[in-house]
């Protein structure tokens, strides 16, 4: 099996290739461009559209940035997300265009729902790779329809629960209210029956998703269940974003989840956004990680793992000392109460399935 290099969120706003040469970001790309298939999350529109999708906030930046986007060694990009319609259908048109001119395999989006749902295909080593993408984040406007442009999106429905007796001796106070979500069924069978046609056509499934919380450290009710029924349904691998913190990894059916890898590259500006926007952005974190994969079959499937934090620049460098000591204290405290194990054995960083 090939070597396989998962990432967080990928938000560039300005020309990489210099930055990228730094040693203590190389020491962190190094293991994308040395992966044999290098998987993130795309998520800033490149685009000179003037016509901003009406939405919470909208990002953007120049088209000429993608010249240096093989300085990051990604290979496969999903643009399956909240921020890919921002400017549009012209402004997708005009990302997606970027992209593979820079020869990314781009996949989550295009002109038809059947165009966003197509996989990427990588043959490697004889082995049949496919990426499959989808996002539960989904503006208004922004999803893809049989004859609608935009991304290959989930709806999650949400509900809130009020415990009347709580309510009835503290009116008002909010930790009387339960939030509940769930993908909604016909999305989840749709889902789980592209996963299924996918999962006849290739040797080694990944799904990649856009869902959770931007900021924070907690899941959405929905996103195990999700996780737990696309493998259910023939996918070897999900790999998660859009929490700009590390989230949980789990091994369900020994196979990996990752919740939520941080963030890779994280220039986005939001001077001129709603000052709820701008309280989500103190709240992110600069945490980050690269998992890398390759799957064994006469051993227990691990994941190694590249921790890294943002630096000025907000580019990765390895975290070191009391940074790498506490990025792997929470990355084990949140990854516990799912079986996972998070330790270093050999001088390398690894996850796995706890003993029973």
């Amino acid at each position: 099996m090939p070597t396989l290099a998962l990432t967080g969120d990928v938000i560039p706003l300005e020309q990489l290739r210099s930055d990228a040469q730094m040693a203590d970001v190389h020491a962190v790309l190094r293991h994308l461009h040395d992966a044999d298939l290098a998987i993130g999350n795309f998520e800033m529109p490149l685009t000179g559209a003037v016509k901003p999708l009406q939405k919470l906030l909208n990002i953007r930046a120049d088209p000429s940035i993608a010249s240096d986007l093989d300085a990051l060694g990604l290979d496969v990009v999903t643009v399956a997300n909240n921020h890919t319609v921002d400017y549009g259908w012209e402004g997708l048109q005009d990302t997606l265009h970027c992209l593979r001119s820079a020869g990314l395999h781009t996949i989550g989006a295009g002109g038809t729902l059947r165009e966003a749902i197509a996989p990427a295909e990588v043959v490697l080593s004889g082995t049949r790779v496919g990426v499959l993408a989808f996002s539960c984040l989904v503006p208004t406007g922004a999803g893809a329809a049989e004859q609608r442009p935009g991304i290959a999106g989930l709806k999650v429905v949400t509900s809130y629960e009020i415990d009347p007796y709580y309510q009835m001796e503290e009116p008002g106070d909010l930790s009387a209210v339960r939030v509940r979500t769930h993908v909604h069924d016909s999305d989840l069978a749709f889902a789980s029956e592209c996963v299924r046609e996918c999962r006849s056509r290739f040797d080694f499934l990944i799904v990649t998703v856009h869902w959770g919380f931007g900021s924070g450290d907690e899941l959405a009710e929905y996103q195990q269940p999700l996780a737990h029924g696309l493998i259910d349904a023939g996918a070897d691998l999900i790999h998660g974003h859009h929490p700009h913190a590390i989230h949980p990894i789990e091994f369900y059916r020994n196979k990996p989840i990752l919740y939520g890898l941080g963030t890779l590259v994280g220039q986005q500006v939001f001077m001129e956004a709603d000052p709820k926007v701008k309280k989500l952005w103190s709240e992110m974190s600069a945490e980050g990680y690269v998992a890398l994969y390759r799957s064994q079959a006469s051993e227990d499937t691990q994941l190694r793992l590249i921790p890294h934090i943002l630096n000025a620049r907000r580019l990765p460098e390895l975290a070191k000392g009391d940074a790498l000591d506490q990025l792997l204290s929470r990355l084990k405290r949140l990854s516990s109460p799912f079986g996972t194990v998070i330790e270093i054995s050999n001088g390398v960083i690894v996850a796995r399935k706890g003993y029973e």
